[in-house]
């Protein structure tokens, strides 16, 4: 079904507004620059409480309220003359995500029923007043890899009913509940998982109006609003029916491969459906091995057409990224389509960002959740992140304007194909690293740094890191500031597979147990004053004090801390 015109003028009016503010911060042409930090401390209070944070940010207790969703909290801050709100269209998506390892929700009428249940317009007018995007695909709209044209399933709760119907659900008359085929008895009770009221009430409420929706079908669905690590350590070991989260996505669509391949679906991992499917998983393959733009783009529009007939997930709505800042403390925050100006993939905010009375001082930057874990081969959420993002480096920037690579750790590249074996090619990535770049205890970052990560990852079979490296053959440091990656396949997006975040070898060569692994609780073995969480990043852990704040504190020696003399 290929209907959309109810979605069109919700979407259309936001739209407007959003380009007409996104032009006019180009217009303004917001400065940054590829050097800093210029603040000497950043204070992250845990803030769980949506009122409380809100309450903080109007005190002045914290300067920036990231990732305004609720209409109300938006109205408030628009009210504020100290207030200063950034928008950017996002690569964000929330969805509605089913276990196809349990029955009924194996089965995809079940999954269909559901979808023609949930009444996108009404969420985003009910909850957020317009100010979020209906998303009906598997990328949202301001990806280039957006494909609209999908297989659809608007409201429609007939429609839903006439589907279990024919797939042999009859609803019990008596009970109000569905009678399951395979069994003849009536359908077990299934739960969807939510974060509290307290914590996220919009995603609560959403959960209480999807399966509201789905019982009225004789559907037997409950929300269950939780405190969000239990979430997730449900969600890890598949200890779930349904759960509604949102996705922070990068620019490429790799993601497709790693949310929905086969080989994704272990514990811990992306794949959370635990979908497998030959049909699905030929076509995220084209979409992760693709050898130029062109093939990667007709791929991806073809992935997301048969995402749309499995169904794992129903995709509700992507959100722009709206961020307020206390513009009577702090500037030089900058806005970055895709991420918005508070988001750690937007590590031009942590560089530029100042206090108005100038360089140096500490600001207080609002933590909505708890971290659950500082263990960068462990943690998964934005939460954690917004921690670690801070203290580690990549060795590819992207410039806030354009979207466009530009060198950081690695000052130039090259991208080759070679031999795995005769008659075979594979894509072979050259970095040529900075020199004089060291990490947070003054130790040289090298490229032996980068061929310990990445065996280690490999090795240990990392979840997290599984889809980034499986195709990794080999990795060569012809010298401290040479490191050659070898994949055994070619793909467009091999550049971008071995160039995030490294491990300090110094610090992971000894660690066994890199799940049980604490290196914020452990004391660094030479420095006094530092912990093994160690990066090469703009900031510092200094301290977290589990329900109250994490404290950074800047790098005295990072690498980009001064403009280079001329």
């Amino acid at each position: 079904m290929r209907a959309r015109k109810f979605l069109v003028p919700v979407a259309l009016l936001l739209v407007l507004a959003l380009a007409t503010t996104i032009v006019s911060a180009q217009e303004k042409k917001v400065k940054w620059e590829p050097w800093g930090p210029r603040v000497d401390q950043i204070i992250m209070p845990i803030i769980k409480d949506s009122e409380a944070q809100l309450i903080a940010f109007e005190r002045g207790e914290t300067v920036v309220l990231p990732g305004l969703v609720r209409p109300g909290d938006i109205n408030k801050v628009k009210q504020n003359p100290n207030a200063d709100i950034t928008v950017n269209l996002g690569f964000h998506m929330f969805y509605l995500c089913f276990n196809m390892r349990r029955g009924p929700l194996d089965d995809v009428a079940v999954r269909q029923a559901v979808a023609h249940v949930t009444n996108r317009e009404q969420i985003i007018n009910q909850l957020f007043q317009g100010y979020m995007l209906p998303l009906t695909s598997f990328v949202p709209q301001s990806s280039p890899f957006h494909n609209p044209n999908v297989p659809q399933y608007p409201y429609n709760p007939e429609k839903a009913k006439e589907i279990l119907d024919k797939a042999g659900y009859k609803l019990d008359k008596a009970t109000g509940v569905r009678i399951d085929p395979k069994t003849g008895k009536p359908l077990r009770k299934m739960k969807i998982f939510t974060p509290t009221y307290e914590v996220a009430p919009t995603s609560a409420e959403l959960g209480k109006m999807i399966a509201e929706a789905a019982k009225a079908i004789g559907l037997p669905v409950e929300p269950e609003p939780m405190d969000f690590p239990v979430m997730l350590e449900k969600i890890d070991v598949f200890d779930f029916d349904m759960y509604v989260l949102a996705w922070g996505l990068g620019r490429i669509p790799d993601y497709l491969y790693t949310f929905f391949h086969s080989s994704q679906d272990v514990e811990a991992g992306y794949n959370t459906p635990g979908i497998r499917d030959p049909e699905l998983d030929k076509a995220v393959e084209a979409v992760y091995y693709p050898p130029d733009l062109e093939t990667a783009k007709a791929a991806a529009a073809k992935a997301q057409v048969i995402l749309s007939q499995k169904l794992p997930y129903v995709t509700l709505y992507s959100r722009p990224y709206m961020d307020a800042w206390r513009k009577d403390l702090v500037t030089g925050y900058v806005p970055m389509l895709g991420y918005g100006a508070a988001q750690y993939n937007n590590g031009w905010t942590t560089l530029n960002i100042r206090r108005v009375q100038g360089p140096g001082g500490t600001i207080r930057w609002l933590l909505p959740e708890e971290p659950k874990n500082l263990n960068m081969c462990v943690a998964s959420s934005a939460y954690e992140w917004e921690v670690l993002g801070r203290i580690a480096d990549g060795l590819i920037a992207v410039n806030p304007e354009t979207l466009e690579d530009m060198p950081w750790l690695a000052k130039s590249w090259k991208v080759e194909t070679w031999e795995p074996e005769p008659g075979k090619k594979g894509t072979k990535v050259t970095w040529f690293l900075e020199k004089g770049v060291k990490w947070q205890d003054g130790e040289p970052f090298t490229s032996a740094d980068i061929k310990f990560t990445i065996e280690y990852l490999k090795k240990n079979e990392v979840p997290l890191y599984i889809s980034d490296l499986q195709d990794v053959v080999k990795v060569e440091t012809p010298d401290p500031y040479t490191a050659i990656v070898y994949f055994s396949t070619v793909s467009y997006w091999h550049l971008y597979h071995a160039a995030y975040s490294f491990l300090p070898k110094h610090i992971w060569e000894d660690v066994k147990d890199w799940k049980g692994f604490q290196p914020w609780l452990e004391p660094h073995p030479k420095v006094k004053g530092l912990t093994k969480v160690i990066g090469t990043g703009p900031f510092i852990l200094k301290e977290y004090k589990p329900g109250e704040y994490v404290r950074l504190i800047k790098n005295p020696i990072y690498w980009r801390l001064n403009p280079p003399k001329k």
